[in-house]
């Protein structure tokens, strides 16, 4: 049953990877609406804008889980934790994707600082699988830039560069891109409880993506969300978030119509203040 497992799973990523122009899907979604997580400014996201996490005030801690299709076996575990000092903010994610015959695994340490209106942040990123046919793990290094400058109150424009150095692994002795992805993005707060993100990038090898959404924050309590996202296809997205103490759940799901839904959710708690 394992060996049929890792086969399954084989199979299921070298599919994706083909269908991506040979290029290796490594960063799990988030809950942040369409997934336009460039100029997204309420903290950091893990694998999102390095330089968001300059905006952060408090220790915190983040759990989220991706569940692709209804399927386990193609589902993500992530952490994340937040340590704010008083020269800069330091970000631990870690990723995990597969079962124990096949997995995938993915790491990375941010750095970021605020200089008045602009953000900067650099993340260095390790990346292995490991398929018990071979028995070995393969391994890549990569990093991550950002940016953010808040324009006005009311606007906050973002940029971020993924893999610009071109990292590559090899899959089954055949090698694979890491994705390399730049993003300019825009948040504008129509008023004090509504949100509008956006961004456009291109990713090497797929070509032009690009995301919309709108968050409503209803009493600082329930965050309504609805949004889309796409490159030569169109992926709806809808999701809530519950604040409750110093806790913050987020729910999303979003329906690709050529496979089926994938649903996003994330835990986080803030210490020594309430979000």
């Amino acid at each position: 049953m394992q060996r049929l497992c890792v086969i399954f799973v084989a199979i299921v990523m070298c599919n994706i990877a083909f269908a991506r122009s040979m290029v290796q899907n490594v960063l799990p979604n988030t809950a942040v609406v369409a997934g336009a997580v460039t100029a997204y400014s309420e903290g950091q996201i893990a694998w999102g804008n390095p330089a968001s996490a300059a905006n952060d005030t408090t220790y915190s801690l983040k759990l989220g889980y991706e569940n692709r299709y209804f399927s386990s076996e193609l589902s993500d575990e992530y952490l994340l934790a937040m340590i704010p000092t008083p020269y800069f903010n330091i970000g631990l994610s870690y990723n995990f994707f597969g079962l124990a015959a096949y997995h995938e695994m993915m790491a990375a340490i941010s750095v970021s600082r605020k200089w008045g209106r602009v953000a900067l942040g650099v993340e260095a990123d390790y990346f292995n699988y490991y398929d018990a046919s071979q028995v070995r793990y393969h391994y890549a290094f990569t990093a991550q830039l950002g940016i953010q400058v808040d324009v006005t109150k009311h606007l906050v424009l973002g940029f971020r560069a993924f893999n610009p150095i071109f990292s590559e692994i090899r899959l089954y002795d055949v090698p694979r891109q890491l994705p390399v992805i730049f993003d300019v993005g825009a948040s504008y707060h129509f008023v004090s409880n509504v949100d509008l993100l956006a961004q456009v990038g291109y990713e090497v090898g797929r070509g032009v993506m690009w995301a919309v959404g709108v968050e409503y924050d209803i009493q600082r309590v329930v965050i309504a969300k609805i949004g889309v996202r796409g490159s030569d296809y169109v992926i709806p997205m809808v999701g809530v978030g519950v604040r409750f103490g110093q806790f913050r759940f987020d729910l999303s799901a979003e329906a690709d119509f050529r496979v089926g839904v994938s649903l996003m959710s994330s835990l986080s708690c803030f210490f020594n203040k309430s979000r």
